[in-house]
């Protein structure tokens, strides 16, 4: 069943990167470009979860597993940035603040920074099975990334100040269902939920990245 729910994130995130890779190709943004690579690293993700019982155990696994953690680091700073503009795109008063882009920035080095120290400066992976999947993580795991703690925490408050200012829940809607499943008790299953949401996540951002971000313009010959 986990397996399915890997395959199932996968073909939906990958998609969503095609809609939004034909959106920006038609209409360029900054935020659709900051939000681009995440749609095409979810779903390396959560195929190399799926796949992982088939590939089996092995330095292959390994490898194709820390690239998972290097992704994740790497794919959520963008975001905080790509949410500062959306919500200034949508007219939020305080996101239209000179310091307010800088701050965003900022955030989003510090989930870097976050991300690096607590995902893979001394990552130790060790084969987890999980229902039926088959997955290296931590040795010795200490809860949710920190770096994704922090984009959650973002999305929830961007993400709540969007929602009532355009009256467009969704970003909020998605981070807390996201939170929310982490308390799920199974961990194979938590897992899995958890990519669930972060397809949700990032359907709402880039449905958002479309509608409240306004295109580059077009030279005129």
């Amino acid at each position: 069943m986990l397996t399915a729910i890997y395959l199932l994130c996968a073909i939906s995130t990958l998609t969503l990167g095609g809609i939004g890779l034909r959106r920006f190709i038609s209409a360029p943004t900054l935020t659709l470009a900051l939000i681009l690579p995440t749609s095409y690293a979810l779903p390396y993700d959560s195929m190399i979860i799926a796949l992982g019982r088939l590939l089996g155990e092995g330095p292959l696994l390994v490898t194709l597993n820390w690239l998972r953690f290097l992704l994740h680091v790497l794919i959520l700073p963008p975001l905080a940035v790509a949410l500062a503009l959306i919500v200034r795109g949508a007219g939020v008063r305080w996101a239209k603040h000179p310091a307010a882009l800088p701050g965003a920035v900022f955030v989003g080095l510090i989930t870097l920074v976050a991300g690096l120290f607590g995902d893979l400066v001394g990552l130790q992976l060790v084969p987890h099975y999980r229902g039926d999947v088959l997955l290296y993580a931590h040795a010795h795991p200490v809860g949710p990334p920190p770096g994704a703690i922090m984009l959650l925490v973002a999305s929830l408050i961007y993400g709540g100040a969007f929602g009532l200012r355009a009256r467009w829940p969704w970003i909020a809607l998605a981070a807390l269902y996201t939170v929310l499943v982490q308390a799920v008790p199974e961990v194979g299953l938590r897992g899995a939920l958890i990519n669930s949401g972060e397809v949700l996540l990032l359907a709402a951002l880039l449905l958002a990245a479309d509608r409240f971000t306004p295109a580059a313009p077009v030279a005129q010959a």
